[in-house]
């Protein structure tokens, strides 16, 4: 779970990870990241930040192990619910460093390396088999698409373009090159999925000032965006098995297939404009 703020950025180890999700955060002011690593192990991945509901609708679809840095008292007991493996500072709290690079909060990390030789030391390492989305090389028909404009808050607003020759999107937040911390190259990922949903204020409070953390219904149906291959495909998405993954279907009910490699889920209210150019 990666924090989102000016300070927290550039992100460690994020454009390896195989799926990244974009979530509002409390008071509707900003975004944080959850990445999910499958394959690759870069050896430093943060800032890492504290956990909220939308992380729980999500993770039964993962079935992995849940890093985060904490979590207020309502995400707490939403969790006890549950019997998700976790690592957070105060269970497995050893793969944790403090960089020197910035101030807390915004300077926690770990290593997915070290994260892995965790799990396999309590023994919750197991087989995952991921149900949902489908892949091909060959993009479905779509509108032309070289520019996408998210209007997330001032704070965090998100611009993808496409770069023809990598054949990846490009991403932009506040107006400036999105970079990754390891290797200072900007973010690119084959699909930028656009997901839908009906977002709310939750009764879970997060902070001193009353600030309650944002409530998000993944699960259901609505509308999506799949930007690839330089164009825009519209459709729908449906998720009623919480142990499933989004399926994405065009208005014939045929599915949307992704392009294989990374994939961006952009979570956004029903109210949100997308610009697309």
């Amino acid at each position: 779970r990666y924090g989102n703020d000016r300070a927290a950025r550039p992100h460690a180890g994020i454009s390896q990870a195989e799926i990244v999700m974009e979530d509002l955060m409390d008071a509707w002011w900003i975004t944080r990241l959850t990445a999910v690593f499958l394959q690759e192990e870069p050896p430093k991945v943060g800032p890492i930040r504290s956990a909220r509901p939308v992380n729980i609708d999500v993770l039964p679809a993962f079935d992995g192990v849940f890093v985060f840095s904490g979590a207020s008292i309502g995400v707490n007991k939403l969790l006890a619910q549950h019997s998700f493996d976790t690592i957070h500072e105060g269970r497995g709290g050893d793969v944790f460093f403090r960089g020197k690079d910035r101030p807390a909060p915004h300077n926690l990390y770990t290593s997915i390396r070290v994260v892995r030789e965790k799990i396999r030391s309590v023994g919750v390492e197991h087989p995952v088999t991921l149900r949902g989305f489908s892949f091909a090389d060959a993009a479905p028909p779509g509108e032309s698409a070289s520019r996408l404009d998210i209007p997330y808050p001032k704070t965090s607003t998100v611009a993808w373009t496409w770069d023809a020759g990598a054949s990846v999107y490009r991403r932009w937040v506040t107006g400036e090159k999105y970079t990754d911390l390891l290797n200072g190259q900007q973010v690119g990922c084959e699909n930028v999925i656009v997901i839908f949903a009906k977002h709310w204020e939750s009764d879970i409070v997060e902070d001193s000032r009353g600030a309650t953390s944002i409530g998000i219904a993944l699960r259901g149906g609505e509308r999506v965006y799949i930007f690839r291959d330089g164009r825009a495909i519209k459709g729908y998405w449906w998720r009623k098995d919480p142990n499933r993954l989004w399926q994405f279907i065009d208005s014939q009910g045929d599915p949307i297939p992704l392009k294989p490699g990374h994939s961006w889920i952009e979570f956004v209210p029903t109210s949100y404009t997308l610009g697309i150019s």
